[in-house]
């Protein structure tokens, strides 16, 4: 017996100790990431200048009697503009979406509404792009003579983009507040809608505001989608005409400017350290993003006395026009018939005023129709861009010039099997590092100081620009490893596959530990009061338990691989090798969509369509496994063996007969 239990307590450490060891891989892994890029913008500070990079405004190629500039912050500025208009345009549209969904839709198709906008979620970047600059684009450009290729169109692209995030991350915080906090102001004679908005959002405004953060550190971060919109180098001229015609112009992001110069230039090597500077730079903000997210996402034990304060007094100073406009336009259409002298004629004067307001039903009207205004925007965008790509997308896969189901070099049916190739070379990478770094953080590490590191570095991860993983993929695993069959100078699958597993690690580990921690602490307590150890707790009752949760996690990690450009496009390649192999160049669906912008080919835009239809079915094929199959999936194979059954007793019968 005594012989027994060592052999479990051996295999409860080494399980333990597995963890722990991929845990760590995980700091180590960001870490070489931060090493390798800073190393290289090192290069890159000392061939263009510090002064150069970070204490100029100028921006552009050398002229007679200039030199050459690149100030970091042109394009940055850009890229903060594009984002801030997205926001405004964003912000409002999630938040009242959000609302109207948690609020005003039935309980039983509240989760059909939030499956539409997983699906906006899930379509890739460059699809994105493609609808901004043939669809998007143009009706801007018919309606108000706004260029196509603009930053106002790209700004406008953008805050769909961000848009499921900020929907999703304010249902959820929404969800999260104790209800009491609409039931009791309702309770009190209080509307519905003034219930919501002056007493339930305000609670969900810390919530909010770290979607907000979270939105505005994507819209930043994207390169891929904006590139293929702005190819217009920064430059200082843009603004000279004016700030509104700024809007009308192409000049680059900063990511934009990344992702198109790292081979766009005649002689990369030359122009890389920059990029590299520029991306180490990126890396810092996002960093910056990152914890201001994490500081506000902590909850304080209790506010002191002076800051409650302040905090009253900054609000009170904010809303004094608008609660004083309130005040007096009610006084001037209200007239009370009781006097203030006693406590009963005040309370009868409270509960007349509260019941005849007279911009009481107004408020709920002005409230409501923007609310029906957002959800009908954000599903007339869904609609467009969808029925955009498959009427397009079809049309395309008709013609002569079709390659979806051809198989050569750099054709449509290559690609599809490059990306399934990349997704399963992925996910046998991944899975098992996540699995254990998701175990350890449900079942091991406690709530103590390595736990709150390991977080920080999975978010951490999470916020990195994904054309920050493609530059990395690039340095480490071609220019260094040389996995390639032309050695240090190529590309290859393998360095695109193994890139994407850095990029995933963040967010798989995340739905993995969310599938584990929603198994019951009582399977838990039970398993261990009956004398079994971590390790058998674990494989035998855990995770057959969260089996669905784990399978669901796989399937959006598929969704995650499958609309990846960037890192895949800077390790992989933008074209395909003859033969298909792991250590050869080859395309997948979204880097073939992102390709053709640098084709002068004439079916080009029809290549980028059915590349962009076969995405989005695949797309829609895993939010109907995620969403439908696996959580129905008894029901689902119950009813097939009763179908089965009744087959089998049906064809008897007629052999009887």
């Amino acid at each position: 017996m005594d012989r027994l239990s060592k052999i479990k307590n051996r295999k409860d450490s080494v399980f333990k100790n597995c963890s722990i060891i991929f845990s760590s891989f995980l700091i180590v892994l960001f870490l070489c990431l931060i090493i390798f890029i800073s190393v290289k913008a090192g290069e890159g500070f000392h061939l263009f200048g510090i002064e150069n990079i970070l204490f100029t405004i100028n921006f552009g190629q050398a002229v007679e009697g200039v030199p050459a500039q690149f100030s970091f912050w042109l394009p940055f500025t850009i890229s903060i503009l594009t984002s801030l208009i997205a926001l405004i345009v964003a912000v409002p549209l999630g938040t009242k979406t959000a609302i109207f969904i948690t609020f005003r839709v039935n309980k039983k198709y509240r989760k059909t509404l939030r499956i539409a906008f997983e699906v906006l979620s899930g379509v890739p970047s460059v699809i994105f792009g493609l609808f901004a600059i043939n669809s998007l684009g143009v009706l801007f450009n018919n309606l108000f003579g706004i260029n196509s290729f603009s930053v106002f169109t790209a700004s406008i692209m953008l805050s769909f983009m961000i848009l499921p995030t900020i929907i999703a991350m304010t249902i959820n915080t929404l969800e999260s507040i104790d209800r009491n906090l609409l039931t009791n102001p309702i309770a009190m004679g209080s509307t519905k809608t003034a219930a919501i908005y002056k007493v339930y959002k305000k609670e969900a405004n810390k919530g909010i505001l770290i979607a907000v953060i979270v939105a505005l550190g994507r819209s930043i971060s994207e390169s891929m989608a904006v590139s293929m919109i702005l190819q217009s180098g920064p430059s200082n001229s843009m603004f000279d005409d004016g700030f509104f015609e700024l809007f009308n112009s192409a000049s680059q992001t900063i990511g934009a400017y990344i992702s198109q110069n790292m081979f766009a230039d005649a002689n990369p090597e030359q122009t890389r350290p920059l990029l590299y500077a520029f991306g180490l730079l990126m890396l810092i903000f996002a960093m910056i993003l990152n914890i201001i997210v994490i500081i506000f996402s902590r909850k304080k034990k209790q506010n002191s006395g002076r800051m409650k304060a302040f905090e009253n007094k900054v609000h009170n100073v904010i809303m004094y026009i608008p609660n004083n406009m309130v005040y007096l336009f009610d006084l001037m259409f209200f007239r009370s018939k009781y006097s203030r002298n006693n406590i009963s004629e005040c309370i009868d004067y409270t509960k007349d005023r509260i019941n005849n307001h007279k911009l009481r039903d107004f408020y709920s009207f002005y409230k409501i129709f923007w609310e029906w205004f957002s959800i009908i925007i954000c599903f007339s965008f869904l609609f467009w861009i969808f029925g955009d790509i498959f009427v397009k997308g079809v049309g395309a896969s008709t013609l002569p010039t079709s390659s979806m189901f051809m198989y050569g070099q750099n054709q449509i049916g290559q690609s599809f099997l490059n990306t399934l190739i990349i997704i399963l070379v992925t996910l046998i990478i991944s899975f098992p590092i996540c699995l254990f770094i998701a175990i350890f953080l449900s079942e091991y590490a406690k709530d103590g100081k390595f736990k709150r590191i390991i977080l920080f570095f999975i978010d951490s991860l999470g916020s990195t620009p994904s054309i920050l993983f493609g530059m990395f993929g690039l340095l480490f695993f071609i220019e260094t490893l040389g996995l390639t069959n032309t050695g240090s100078t190529g590309n290859s699958i393998i360095a695109g596959c193994l890139t994407m597993v850095i990029v995933i690690i963040p967010s798989f580990t995340r739905i993995l530990n969310q599938s584990l921690s929603n198994v019951s602490k009582n399977v838990r307590i039970n398993s261990y009061a009956l004398g079994s150890t971590k390790f058998e707790t674990i494989r035998k009752l855990i995770l057959p338990i969260a089996f669905n949760g784990i399978i669901t996690s796989i399937v959006l990690t598929i969704g995650r691989v499958l609309s990846e450009t960037a890192p895949l496009y800077l390790t992989a390649g933008l074209s395909s090798s003859k033969k298909i192999s792991l250590n050869r160049p080859g395309t997948s669906l979204t880097t073939q969509i992102y390709g053709q912008i640098f084709s002068n080919t004439p079916d080009s835009k029809n290549i980028q369509y059915e590349a962009a239809f076969v995405t989005i079915m695949l797309v829609l094929a895993l939010i109907v496994i995620g969403y439908a199959i696996i959580p129905n999936w008894k029901n689902i194979t119950s009813e097939l063996k009763d179908y089965y059954y009744k087959i089998l007793v049906f064809t008897k019968r007629k052999r009887n007969v």
